[in-house]
């Protein structure tokens, strides 16, 4: 084509683009059609906030296949003993702030540690703190807290981790006398009231092993107490059948370092192992468990301390993860710290925290309801929910196959659930991948 036709060309389609032009912006008969609604984006239409701490929170592979976050109080599931929240877009039922406090050889009184520090900081922190340069730093979020200096002659014999399962920092502000061992912590050592567990939602399971690897659960993938295995099994986290922790916990490297160093736990579920990790490594030692009655924790301290932890210059780990009325919680702390101290000479580094607090008005429905709900609304006799856990359904994939039917009809059960007042229960639910497509957001 010359030049010439097409300017002609190009000038015709200008004169009637125009006129179109014109008849839009002066809105003439249907030039204006009303916009249609936007489509909803599962899990985007989340606060930003929120969805990156729900992100932290889930591995591919590990996680629920469903997940749901409330639109006020939320459901909530029993986690050993515990009623562990869903998350919640909420602000009056979602703190999730919880205490932190780190004491020993090396830490100056009175270190007040930043607002919003997370508990993935933990763990490499110690290991700053004993002069240990863990191997693959580049697989953690969490990096050593800036810490002021102070002489240490020697790194400490001992790692003290205690959890506070079910313990946030508005159950504290709530009981302020009820803590006072805490407190005294707080102003030998460094702390804060305003740390926070950098991941939804606070199933212990997850907490604890954030603490014990330095990493988040996208990363550590013991996203809960419940979950998927390489065989696509629906198992309790740390037992039978239970895939490994993706990244190694502190305890585990230093085992790894040094084969003498002696790694223990005292708790009340095999969950709580994500404290000290165990058989990350191949021919890795046995960890020493005591689970029972937590009213027994600072006895079975006792008995760890008596046969040989932190009797030698190899720094030993001793997890401790209790449940419980604060008082008792701050009374078997104290005797546990106490007898540590006392085993070692005062070289023990101790850190203390909470996992998270349960919601402080009563929940939407237990989460028996929600599967109850879904169970009823997909169609066929076939039961899906293979399992549920704080914030999520693990499904039937066998059931669904028989169906005919996809995760999807779960997520249409749970948005169209309502409480008892007809407001919906849920602000959003949606399937575990739209998490992985997340930055696309």
């Amino acid at each position: 084509m010359s030049g010439r036709r097409l300017l002609v060309l190009l000038t015709a389609l200008a004169a009637l683009a125009v006129p179109a032009a014109a008849l839009r912006a002066l809105c003439v008969g249907n030039a204006c059609p009303s916009a249609a609604p936007p489509a909803r984006v599962p899990f985007c239409g989340l606060p930003e906030g929120l969805r990156s701490l729900l992100a932290n929170g889930f591995r591919e592979g590990r996680s629920p296949d469903v997940l749901a976050v409330a639109a006020g109080p939320p459901p909530s599931t029993v986690v050993d003993g515990l009623r562990v929240p869903w998350p919640t877009t909420d602000a009056a039922s979602a703190d999730p702030r919880v205490p932190l406090a780190m004491a020993g050889p090396g830490i100056r009184p009175a270190t007040r540690l930043p607002a919003g520090v997370t508990l993935d900081r933990v763990a490499p922190t110690l290991a700053a703190l004993l002069g240990f340069e863990r191997p693959f730093p580049e697989v953690r979020s969490g990096t050593p807290l800036d810490l002021p200096p102070a002489h240490v002659a020697r790194p400490p014999r001992l790692v003290l981790l205690v959890a506070w399962k079910g313990v946030g920092t508005a159950d504290l502000e709530a009981r302020p006398d009820a803590w006072p061992f805490l407190a005294s912590l707080l102003e030998e050592g460094a702390g804060t009231l305003e740390a926070e567990t950098g991941s939804l939602p606070l199933d212990p399971a997850a907490v604890l092993t954030t603490i014990g690897t330095g990493g988040l659960p996208f990363q550590h993938g013991t996203t809960g107490a419940l979950v998927r295995n390489d065989e696509g099994q629906v198992v309790e986290a740390f037992g039978p059948g239970s895939p490994t922790h993706v990244i190694a916990t502190l305890a585990d490297d230093l085992e790894e370092r040094d084969p003498r160093t002696l790694v223990g736990l005292v708790g009340t579920d095999p969950t709580d192992r994500g404290l000290v990790g165990g058989g990350w490594y191949p021919d890795e030692d046995p960890v020493d468990e005591i689970l029972g009655d937590p009213a027994a924790a600072p006895l079975a301290a006792r008995t760890h301390l008596e046969t040989g932890y932190g009797a030698d210059p190899v720094p030993d780990v001793l997890g401790v993860a209790l449940r419980g009325g604060l008082r008792r919680l701050d009374r078997w702390t104290r005797r546990i710290v106490t007898s540590a101290r006392k085993a070692t000479g005062g070289d023990v580094l101790v850190a203390v925290a909470g996992t998270g607090s349960a919601p402080a008005a009563p929940s939407a429905a237990p989460s028996e309801t929600v599967v109850g709900a879904v169970e009823e609304a997909v169609p066929g006799d076939v039961p899906v929910v293979a399992a549920e856990v704080p914030g999520g359904l693990f499904l039937d994939q066998d059931a669904l196959t028989e169906l005919g039917i996809t995760g999807q009809a779960a997520v249409d059960a749970l948005l169209s659930l309502a409480t008892p007042t007809g407001e919906r229960m849920f602000a959003d639910a949606f399937q575990g991948f739209a998490v992985t497509f997340a930055r696309y957001c």
